[in-house]
């Protein structure tokens, strides 16, 4: 009888053991991988950011993780729109400085911002420039110095096919004086897209790589040609020249030319409608003819 008790008494220690070794295991975190963070950076972050190699569109990234918070930098990276809704100063502040181009919410995983993380904190000890030196300045692409702006412009408004099969800009956007209604307005008006994105460097690598959620899925598979991203790189300039893109004026163009095209029809039915309401027989009788 007593061995058996204390059968089952190293038999509770030995379950016990087990569950707090698992709480151990689960409460853990999660081993960040830089290699895939790096990949991360490369595919939904370098279109507009550096490290340590000056601002694009958002700002150099070189030693982020130790001039923020890291709790604040995890939030942020993950849900980027909901931490600037919430009227975070951090957030407001960055979005000044990046000609109120909001950085977009990427739906990234848990790890995949824990490996962004790591990658980020190597990045910086291997980019620190010695003796003080000033950081250098993002080169300007080779592929933003030849583009043509009229060759942009078929692109844009789909008269030229796109290469890979993507869908024509100006389903989803507006520059003015393009198209005879202005384009689409899923997506933001592009007129002066070329100065919000800080000229030449930052839009050649948003072009290139698209990293906008809402377009991953229409271009996955379908990236523009060099040459693509050249043209339009070429035509968002030449239309960044215009002035502010006039959305009252179109507006109140298309209700007029609504309005003016409801008045035709209303008289067109005013004249026509009396002679349906006579039979075919009635107007012989009182026309002589149909």
């Amino acid at each position: 009888m007593p061995t058996r008790k204390y059968r089952w008494f190293a038999l509770l220690i030995l379950l016990g053991g087990l569950l707090v070794g698992a709480g151990l295991v689960q409460a853990a975190p999660t081993r960040q991988d830089p290699v895939a963070g790096e990949q991360a950076f490369k595919t939904k972050c370098a279109a507009c950011h550096t490290i340590g190699g000056g601002k694009l569109v958002g700002p150099d990234l070189k030693e982020v993780t130790t001039r923020r918070d890291d709790a604040w930098l995890k939030v942020f990276i993950a849900t980027p729109d909901k931490v600037l809704a919430s009227g975070d100063p951090i957030a407001a502040q960055l979005l000044k400085e990046s000609n109120n181009v909001p950085m977009p919410n990427l739906a990234l995983s848990p790890r995949e911002v824990e490996d962004l993380i790591a990658y980020l904190a190597g990045q910086s000890a291997a980019t620190a420039p010695a003796g003080g030196a000033a950081p250098a300045q993002p080169a300007v692409p080779a592929v933003a110095l030849n583009g043509s702006a009229e060759q942009g412009r078929l692109a844009f408004t789909g008269r030229a096919r796109l290469g890979g099969g993507g869908t024509a800009c100006i389903a989803c956007h507006a520059v003015e004086g393009v198209g005879a209604l202005g384009g689409g307005a899923l997506g933001p008006d592009l007129t002066h897209v070329y100065a919000r994105y800080g000229g030449p460097t930052g839009l050649a690598a948003a072009l290139k790589s698209l990293p906008f959620p809402t377009m991953q899925g229409i271009f996955a598979g379908r990236p523009l040609t060099r040459n693509e991203q050249a043209d339009l790189l070429a035509f968002f300039a030449a239309a960044d020249q215009q002035g502010e893109p006039p959305t009252l004026p179109n507006l109140l163009l298309i209700l007029g030319g609504g309005a003016g095209l409801a008045g035709v029809l209303f008289i067109g039915m005013a004249f026509f409608w009396p002679r349906q309401r006579l039979s075919i027989a009635q107007r012989l009788r009182k026309n002589g003819k149909l």
